[in-house]
């Protein structure tokens, strides 16, 4: 009877452990759910995870899905202020989250502070070898980056003929009339050259191990910017050019920092 009502009572015990843990985890998610953590809901939390007995360790599987909760709510607006970056900083060290914990998380935040501050016109600056600066040019970024060119991938030859086909002999023809045919040309947007994008004060750059160019901005016409690239068309040229990412993930930057950039060209 004895080791029955103890195995009952484990078993009861890790069920109230089980609720507790739950009704902790969505107090936590509430807590952070807008993005902060004020000292209140702090000695709440605190209060509760005593109340229950709960551990550290018990806790440790809800830390990361808090905080990715909490970064969700600050970026919906798509940049996050230096306000913000506080809050959050402030709920990562509550939840005792090491930076590699969340390292895609802290890779987008800081991408989204950059943003911000780009949109308040503070405007990043960088170091670029190799390059030649104009008198007062100022080099804003430099992206790892593939130049594109649409080229002849392949060949074909394609026609018809009309006539009449005369049989001679057994296994051999000859046909009267014309064929007329002509070469078919399949293109294919292809990489030409690697190196990096570079957006000065003045110029659009590509500086590549095979081919390179500069543009000044006043004679851009057109620019289009992908998650994966930019496609522009520029004065006293006839093809446009494509410039590739080598990764994915900076495009609303550069975005942002070519509209200044153009926005504020002075010759």
């Amino acid at each position: 009877m004895g080791i029955l009502h103890t195995i009952i009572q484990k078993y009861k015990d890790a069920k109230q452990k089980s609720l507790n843990k739950e009704e902790y985890r969505q107090l936590l998610l509430k807590a952070v759910n807008d993005g902060k953590l004020t000292k209140e809901e702090i000695d709440e939390l605190d209060k509760k995870k005593s109340e229950f007995g709960l551990t550290d360790e018990d806790i440790s599987g809800m830390r990361v899905n808090s905080y990715a909760a909490a970064f969700t709510a600050i970026k919906e607006d798509k940049q996050v202020t230096g306000e913000e970056e506080q809050e959050l900083g402030k709920i990562q060290k509550y939840l005792g989250i090491a930076d590699g914990e969340i390292q895609s998380d802290k890779k987008e935040l800081a991408r989204l502070r950059l943003l911000y501050e780009i949109q308040q016109g503070n405007i990043p600056t960088v170091a670029v070898t190799n390059l030649v600066m104009q008198k007062d040019e100022k080099a804003y970024w430099s992206e790892p980056a593939i130049l594109a060119e649409e080229k002849v991938i392949n060949r074909s030859f394609v026609g018809g003929s009309r006539g009449v086909s005369l049989r001679v002999m057994k296994g051999v023809s000859y046909r009267i009339g014309s064929y007329r045919g002509h070469v078919v040309n399949e293109t294919g947007v292809v990489a030409v050259s690697n190196g990096a994008l570079i957006i000065t004060s003045k110029r659009f750059i590509f500086q590549g191990d095979k081919k390179s160019f500069a543009v000044n901005l006043n004679k851009i016409l057109d620019i289009k910017v992908f998650s994966n690239g930019i496609h522009f068309s520029e004065n006293n040229r006839s093809k446009p050019r494509l410039v590739k990412f080598v990764e994915e993930g900076n495009n609303h930057i550069i975005a942002a920092i070519l509209t200044y950039a153009i926005n504020h060209y002075n010759n």
